[in-house]
């Protein structure tokens, strides 16, 4: 991992988006428990001091120290400093998809950090995108006609495995490389500590090459050993690595030029019991191709330079047709999408029976993924959050939705969920999927039943799989009989996908919902029964002012919250279904009604999720959802989308806040641009419904 890599990464550089700083930026992020941030307002002002941290802010130790010419300079992840170790300074940070690019300059040298997490979301990529593995490549060259002597060194330690020392920490030796294991043999599977998975390993590897050294112990005593000789301790490591030691690796890159010399880390959190379905273990999918850690570490070590051309391609055809949505706002848009990538394959983990490992297609399991300001607390496969995800995936690979509701329908089918209607998540904790066999789950019926027959239609219609429906007809024939009912037009009290507000009856947005999943259930069963239903309903809502401000269309500005509150309204995500999907459920004109209220609701901070700002008790209403905005702008008029696509820009880069892409932010009032809820989420997916309306599925095609 030399001069190819080198020239690779600082070749990129002038493709990644440098004028956008984000809340957090990400470093390894891969699944739900390798989720590795940092604050931007730190790394773009010192990235040498700057503080990894897990996706809930937990402090991680994560050191990146560079020896140039005899002096050494921290470049990254050392925020106490020491005596003798000069800061790098810092020029500038950038991001795509997969890469997060910060380059300093130390003493007469460039530098360039890239934290790149390969997003592969081919059909045929399921074992490469399910490794748990991230890669650091620290790539020097010379800023002058000198060409300085360089070396570089990396850390980490048992902040990384919520066992508080309780890890053994070991090295193990291959053939091209060697990695560090922390392992605590008395673990407890499945369980967590403040998100983190206290089972599994945590390791960190590098190639033999370089005149690799590896050491562990104190870090001030790991850190003067590398000021003094460029290289770790040397010691025997089997008999003196302590669980609280630093585990380190130092590259020596030698005499470098302008073209540069790099060296390659992997760090990963390995979990051979990933998710508990059911009681029964289910394993990551690599498994089915590199079944030991050792097996695994080879392959991130020999494929980097391949899964490194595969990702510049891939970030440079996201940002293309991103930026091709719009010539006015696709600039913005483009950094929107490419700061939702990781952050939405980050939460998922790609699994098949640990007994069955031949099974195929894999499963995926979701993590609903946030920290509880509000809500989100860390469910299984939630049909509504899948919902709130799902336009990534018609522009990446709709197999993903199959995937995730394959261990949903699996339960259901079994008839150990003892209701009628479908079912809101398979296990309240991730990653526990133990079902309700006794009926109890947040209640949200006929938006989860109406959004399960919308994503399985989707899944259908983009596929062209006719056949995986067709396994669970009589399943959902009776799912959509029940929707069938007046229920659908007349909901009693029950949540929407945004369940903060306080639930109630007879919501307008949860009765389109139900329509347009009635004509998904006409679509997907064959059986126009549905349709008529969804037609007459929409006959009541539209044309006969149910659902209206006014008594028809005509004297109408817009959908209310519920029936009979005309002041109400609400931003009516179900839109996009509708016209993505193809489906005609309601007329355009309806869309178009609710496009011209969004654009005189708007405020200086974007568009709020409803209003009025007093009119739902127990909420003051102003603020809004980036995700669910961008779906309703993306069938809106293009002065909507221009408004919400530059108002969740700002919201992104303005400087306030310091967390993984949050989409619940304050926009309006003295706070505006403060996030207050919904952090790390997969919903950030839904940032790509623009781009997937207008391109449908173009990856691997």
């Amino acid at each position: 991992m030399g001069l190819l890599s080198a020239l690779d990464i600082m070749s990129s550089l002038g493709s990644a988006a440098t004028f956008s700083a984000l809340p957090a930026y990400p470093l390894a992020v891969k699944s739900p428990y390798l989720s590795t941030w940092v604050p931007g307002r730190q790394l773009l002002a010192n990235s040498a001091t700057s503080q990894p941290m897990f996706w809930n802010s937990i402090p991680l130790t994560w050191p990146v120290l560079a020896r140039v010419d005899g002096e050494t300079f921290s470049l990254f992840g050392f925020p106490g400093g020491a005596a003798n170790i000069t800061a790098a300074t810092t020029k500038s940070v950038s991001y795509t998809s997969s890469h997060t690019y910060v380059r300093v300059t130390a003493g007469s040298a460039n530098v360039v950090l890239d934290f790149f997490s390969p997003v592969l979301p081919g059909a045929d990529e399921y074992a490469e995108q399910s490794l748990p593995y991230s890669y650091l490549t620290v790539s020097a060259s010379s800023s002058s006609k000198a060409a300085p002597d360089v070396q570089v060194m990396s850390a980490i330690d048992y902040t990384w495995t919520a066992q508080n020392g309780a890890s053994a920490l070991n090295y193990t030796s291959l053939d091209s490389a060697g990695f560090f294991q922390f392992h605590n043999q008395h673990e407890i599977p499945f369980t967590e500590q403040r998100d983190m998975a206290t089972w599994g390993s945590v390791l960190f590897a590098a190639s033999s090459a370089n005149n690799m050294t590896h050491g562990c112990g104190a870090a001030a005593d790991m850190v003067a050993s590398f000021s003094a000789a460029g290289t770790m301790p040397k010691r025997s490591l089997r008999a003196s690595c302590n669980g609280t030691d630093l585990a380190g690796i130092s590259k020596n890159l030698g005499t470098v030029d302008r073209t540069g010399e790099s060296a390659t880390f992997v760090v990963g959190y390995d979990r051979e019991q990933a998710i508990s379905y059911l009681s029964e273990p289910q394993t990551g999918y690599y498994r089915t191709r590199w079944p030991t850690i050792s097996e695994a570490i080879e392959h991130m070590i020999t494929s980097y330079n391949s899964l490194l051309a595969r990702s510049l391609s891939f970030d440079a055809v996201v940002k293309t047709k991103a930026e091709q949505v719009s010539s006015s706002f696709g600039c913005k848009y483009a950094d929107i999408v490419e700061a939702s990538v990781r952050q939405t394959f980050g939460g998922m983990d790609i699994t098949v029976p640990a007994n069955d490992m031949s099974s195929y297609p894999p499963n995926v399991f979701l993590k609903e993924i946030s920290i509880h300001l509000f809500k989100g607390d860390g469910n299984v496969n939630t049909i509504d959050f899948i919902f709130q995800s799902w336009p990534i995936f018609i522009s990446l690979n709709p197999e993903y939705i199959r995937m995730m509701f394959e261990p949903i329908l699996s339960y259901l089918d079994a008839g150990r969920f003892p209701r009628l209607f479908t079912i809101h998540d398979i296990g309240t904790h991730y990653p526990n999927a133990t079902g309700h066999d006794d009926g109890v789950a947040e209640h949200m019926p006929i938006f989860s039943t109406s959004s399960l027959f919308i994503l399985l239609y989707a899944y259908q219609k983009l596929s062209g799989d006719t056949e995986y429906a067709a396994g669970y007809e009589k399943l959902l024939k009776g799912y959509a009989d029940w929707l069938a009912e007046p229920r659908s037009l007349y909901p009693r009290r029950q949540l929407i996908s945004v369940d903060v507000i306080r639930p109630s009856a007879n919501q307008t947005g949860l009765a389109i919902q139900a329509a347009i999943g009635l004509e998904a259930a006409a679509q997907l069963l064959g059986d126009s029964t549905y349709s008529e239903v969804a037609a007459s309903n929409v006959e009541a809502l539209y044309y006969g002012g149910l659902g209206l401000d006014g008594s028809s269309p005509a004297d109408s500005e817009h959908f209310t919250y519920n029936y009979g509150r005309n002041k109400t309204w609400n931003v009516l995500f179900p839109s996009y279904s509708d016209v993505v999907l193809d489906l005609r459920t309601f007329p355009q004109e309806a869309w178009d009604m609710q496009s011209d209220w969004y654009l005189k609701q708007m405020k200086d901070g974007g568009l709020k999720f409803a209003g009025p700002s007093d009119g739902y008790p127990g909420n003051n209403l102003n603020w809004g959802l980036t995700d669910w905005n961008i779906v309703a702008a993306s069938v809106s008029s293009e002065a909507v989308q221009e408004i919400v696509v530059n108002t969740t820009h700002a919201f992104m880069t303005n400087g306030q806040n310091s967390i993984p892409f949050g989409t619940k932010y304050i926009v309006e009032c003295a706070q505006e641009g403060l996030w207050i809820g919904n952090q790390n989420r997969a919903s950030v997916g839904s940032h790509f419904a623009l781009m997937a309306l207008r391109e449908g599925t173009w990856y691997g095609r």
